[in-house]
């Protein structure tokens, strides 16, 4: 690892390759120290900073974030995670619409983020709504695929789609233009998980214009855990009320704000850093304007597609079979998904154990439950300070222990 990446400090303990940055991010050191400062200076007046000063650095923020995401920042609130702004979604819908009755049917994927599920499903247990996983056929060979599944699990209650705009477990880039194209020609609305996309890929909001689409800034951004934002399609702006309700409920309408702005920039006492830090990491990271975005992204995702290679043929020196998945839906990005032997070859939790062990920060994914067409995944996801290197070490680790943990020869 190079903890020094673009004149940055990076910290990770000696002996460890941390090539998961796809889970919880990881800050650099001169942007913990931004945020310690401003905690300081808050603190010399914490009053005067929190009613005076923190709605114009919210307000600053957000034009730094609708730049970023591609929106007009009247449609943007911060929220503290992807997961909570979901779960705001899923519980205010029957606010923001009538067309949600009892027997609804909600379609997503039981191929995604499990948190993503759980809250739907608490949400329908409540509402008597219909919960429908959609299965995807494996190996994936075209995105039209994906595009097929959701249609043919689609019935005449169907009233919203749950779309993942890049997969948890398999890195996959679901194709969001014709699955919202699809929605709107059969009177559903559309909630985007895209907890991994920012920083990731590009992104247009404007362009894309789901119903609602949340995502984080911890991750590919690497804000302070507990910064990520919602943005939500114009006719909701004055209808959706945050999970938490508290002064801004009444507070006054200033110029330029509104009441979206208000309820959801506090909901009670909490630090705001996390949220105001994005222009400075933006600043820190190389990845001001849309150019250098670009240039940081391909060269990440250049780095992780070596990797992948070398993963691949790592695997296939160990005598497995390695089943490719179409760049339609597995595009070249920085974090990128290898499948691995089923369950029935590959003892997957004990190589999650042993790679642990010698020293990789890097996930194994199980087969889902729900989902058992799909295999087990290896998961890498590569910053600025990761090297070829990392990667290479990894790849030679890695038949050893695939022979090792082999539970039937390979086939």
């Amino acid at each position: 690892m190079d903890l020094q990446a673009l004149g940055l400090h990076w910290d990770s303990p000696p002996g460890r390759t941390f090539l998961n940055h796809g889970s919880f991010g990881l800050a650099p050191r001169e942007l913990l120290q931004w945020r310690f400062d401003l905690l300081r200076a808050i603190e010399g007046d914490p009053v005067h900073f929190l009613t005076q000063e923190l709605p114009l650095r919210l307000a600053e923020t957000r034009e730094a974030l609708a730049e970023l995401v591609g929106a007009c920042p009247e449609q943007l609130a911060f929220v503290p995670s992807t997961t909570y702004g979901l779960n705001e979604l899923l519980q205010r819908l029957p606010l923001l619409e009538s067309g949600l009755p009892e027997g609804s049917e909600i379609l997503l994927l039981g191929h995604g983020y499990n948190a993503t599920l759980n809250l739907v499903r608490f949400a329908a247990e409540q509402r008597g709504w219909i919960v429908k996983l959609v299965e995807l056929p494996w190996p994936l060979e075209d995105a039209s695929q994906v595009v097929d599944a959701f249609a043919h699990a689609w019935t005449q209650r169907t009233r919203l789609l749950v779309l993942d705009h890049i997969t948890s477990p398999s890195a996959l880039v679901l194709p969001l233009e014709p699955l919202i194209a699809m929605a709107r020609l059969r009177q559903a609305l559309v909630i985007v998980d895209g907890a991994h996309a920012p920083g990731l890929l590009p992104l247009w909001l404007d362009r894309l214009q789901p119903d609602a689409y949340v995502g984080n800034l911890h991750k590919w951004l690497c804000c302070p855990r507990g910064s990520a934002f919602l943005w939500v399609r114009r006719c909701w702006i004055e209808r959706l009320r945050p999970l938490v309700i508290s002064h801004g409920a009444n507070a006054p309408e200033l110029p330029g704000s509104s009441r979206f702005h208000l309820e959801h920039d506090w909901i009670g006492t909490a630090d705001p850093t996390p949220w105001l830090a994005l222009p400075e990491a933006l600043r820190l990271l190389e990845r001001k304007t849309p150019a250098h975005r670009l240039q940081r992204m391909a060269t990440n995702a250049a780095r992780a597609q070596r990797g992948k290679a070398w993963l691949q043929q790592a695997v296939a020196s160990a005598g497995f079979a390695v089943a490719g998945v179409a760049p339609s839906v597995q595009p070249d990005l920085a974090m990128a998904a290898l499948p691995l032997p089923s369950p029935a070859q590959l003892d997957g939790v004990r190589l999650q154990q042993q790679l642990d062990q010698q020293g990789f920060q890097v996930p194994v994914i199980p087969t889902r439950p729900l989902c058992p067409q799909l295999p087990q995944f290896l998961r890498i996801s590569c910053f600025d300070y990761n090297t070829d290197a990392d990667l290479q070490r990894l790849a030679a680790a890695l038949p050893p222990l695939l022979k090792v943990l082999t539970r039937e020869p390979p086939v």
